[in-house]
């Protein structure tokens, strides 16, 4: 008995003892783990609990209208009282993990802060909208479980019990009425079904149908675009600083994760010490350390991962400018206003710019078999299409009729806008008495002006029988591909756009209404020369017609129009019918005098 007692109490003490050893292993990991995450967890935690109102502000000035972009979380903290950088730093981590809002790592002085680079303010309202309603409902629980206590409170005198009992009255009488009128707000079955047969009509409604999916696919360019986007950097100098600044960053961005990395490496090695210290210590607390372990190598493989991937920069294909440098240029004075357009470039000392041509990009690659075949689109078969055609003639004088009809009159008249022009300009009565009445029976005019011409343009038009249907803008911009703010024109204001007006006669056929849009962006050149995308747009409009430009210069000649102007040189006429009509009315081909066309008048009578 003796021996079994002390045996027994052997083993009670050896049990007790391995008791102590395991509280104090576990005791000792606790320290460990909360020395280790001390440094990171706390502030984390004071970040997480940042002041409710501190958001509200944060959210307010981003959703503002005035907010001009970039902006740094400096001038963040400055806008709003009682912040700090890292409180405001969180908020735009977290707004910008939400979609909300767009921000890259910058260096503030000595300090790492963000810069906010885009802002979704629709996503913003919704988030600001969630953070007042949070707000509300927990003052709303805390009333509630205040008038909870004081129901409850059994020292309470009668009178103050009836006060308490007729205020839970009148706010269970309330929140019955509020529920009654969210229940009639919400919308019926039949409602619903009516906004969702509605929503469907509109999407049917919206979507394009074959033929307008057809149209859009036969003017698309095969091949892909012939052309190269400039790059937005200017010169290819600003564009490797640009390049180098993103490098040094993505470098940054490497250090950061390496030194995570490191960190990382530092608590895998406390945890496989504790690891080996809590062998005995049960099968539970092994998993769970194991697991922190994996975790930590996962986390790492992906953040080496992600560093390899941040390294890489792509070289810049798209088209840069050189600057001109030449004997009398000061670079101090910064560029030219009208850069390739300047009238005293070989003297001006501003600088000025030039394509930085790249010989080993071969930008008109030779097409697939298959693409040229595409290339040949098919036409009206009753249409006959004809190569430029010219007449030089002074339109005041011109008979228009023997023009015959067409479908598409364009014309940018010589306006007297008061200022000095390399060309004549004409009167407004002279503008009036044109013959372009006889062009057209049905179809479309294109008619340019500018300045205190647009008033003008419109009577000529009503005199002329057309109804003004649209109007097209050109923006201007300069070789930088930047919008105009010097323009040559305007008396108070200077321009940086023209207008185009689009009149309609009779009732056109064979119009396709919709393909493109009524602004033009493209490149100022030489005086007076508009942009050749209009003609693309015309074409497009009314594919396979005649078309006619009335006071063209030769630029302006094109394939399937007649151009008719006093700076043409000489008499092209290819359409047969055109040209019997041309010589019948005009035998000696002069029709730039009015003498002229007064002789060809007399010898038609003679012939008759």
């Amino acid at each position: 008995m003796e021996i079994n007692q002390q045996s027994i109490k052997s083993l009670k003490t050896k049990r007790n003892t391995l008791r102590e050893k395991l509280e104090k292993r576990k005791k000792e990991r606790i320290e460990i783990l909360s020395d280790i995450q001390e440094d990171q967890a706390n502030p984390k935690k004071e970040l997480v609990e940042a002041d409710v109102e501190v958001q509200k502000a944060v959210l307010q000035t981003l959703s503002a209208c005035t907010l001009s972009l970039p902006i740094v979380s400096t001038q963040v903290v400055e806008k709003i009282a009682g912040s700090s950088l890292e409180m405001i730093n969180f908020i735009l981590g977290k707004l910008a993990n939400q979609g909300a809002i767009g921000i890259r790592n910058v260096t503030i002085g000595t300090e790492t802060g963000c810069e906010i680079i885009s802002v979704q303010p629709k996503e913003l309202r919704e988030i600001l909208e969630d953070i007042i309603d949070n707000c509300q409902q927990k003052e709303e629980e805390a009333k509630r479980k205040l008038e909870g206590h004081k129901v409850g409170d059994d020292e309470q005198p009668p009178e103050k019990c009836s006060k308490t009992d007729c205020s839970r009255k009148e706010s269970t009488s309330l929140d019955a009425s509020d529920d009654i009128m969210m229940l009639l707000s919400m919308p019926s079955t039949r409602e619903k079904q009516s906004k969702q047969v509605g929503e469907e009509i509109l999407e049917l409604l919206t979507k394009p149908t074959a033929k307008e999916r057809s149209v859009a696919e036969k003017f698309k360019s095969h091949g892909g675009a012939q052309v190269m986007e400039f790059c937005s950097h200017g010169t290819k100098v600003e564009c490797l600083k640009a390049q180098q600044a993103t490098a040094e960053m993505a470098a940054k961005k490497k250090q950061e994760r390496r030194e995570q990395k490191e960190l990382r490496a530092n608590v895998e090695s406390r945890n496989s010490k504790l690891a080996k210290t809590a062998i005995d210590s049960g099968a539970e607390d092994g998993e769970i350390i194991s697991e922190s372990i994996t975790n930590c190598e996962g986390e790492s493989q992906e953040s080496t991962d992600g560093s390899d991937t941040s390294g890489e920069t792509d070289k810049c294909t798209k088209l840069h400018f050189k600057k001109i440098i030449q004997a009398h240029t000061d670079e101090s004075l910064g560029d030219c206003s009208f850069l390739n357009t300047c009238f005293h470039m070989a003297t001006c000392k501003y600088v000025h710019y030039e394509v930085d041509t790249l010989p080993h990009i071969n930008t008109n690659k030779p097409a697939d078999v298959k693409t040229k075949l595409s290339l040949k689109r098919s036409v009206d078969s009753s249409c006959t299409l004809y190569p430029p055609q010219w007449i030089q003639c002074d339109l005041r004088f011109l008979d228009m009729t023997v023009l015959g009809k067409f479908a598409v009159v364009m014309a940018d008249p010589p306006w007297d806008i008061h200022m000095e022009l390399p060309y004549g300009t004409m009167s407004d009565d002279e503008m009036r008495a044109l013959g372009v009445p006889a062009l057209q029976d049905d179809g479309l005019i294109f008619l340019w002006v500018t300045g205190r011409a647009m008033e003008l343009g419109r009577d000529c038009l009503k005199l002329w029988g057309y109804e003004r249907v649209d109007e097209l803008i050109w923006v201007k911009t300069n070789q930088l591909q930047r919008i105009i703010r010097t323009g040559r024109t305007g008396h108070w204001l200077n321009h940086g756009k023209e207008h185009c007006l689009v009149g309609m006669k009779g009732n056109p056929t064979n119009l396709n209404r919709g393909l493109d849009c009524d602004v033009i962006v493209a490149e100022v050149r030489a005086t007076s020369h508009k942009p050749d995308e209009i003609y693309g747009i015309i074409e497009r409009l009314s594919p396979g017609t005649r078309k006619i430009e009335l006071f063209g210069r030769p630029h302006n000649i094109q394939p399937n129009w007649i151009t008719l102007g006093n700076q043409l040189d000489g008499i092209r006429l290819v359409d047969p019918e055109l040209i019997t009509q041309f010589q019948k009315r005009y035998p000696d081909g002069n029709c730039m005098s009015p003498a002229a066309a007064s002789a060809a008048a007399a010898i038609n009578g003679i012939k008759k």
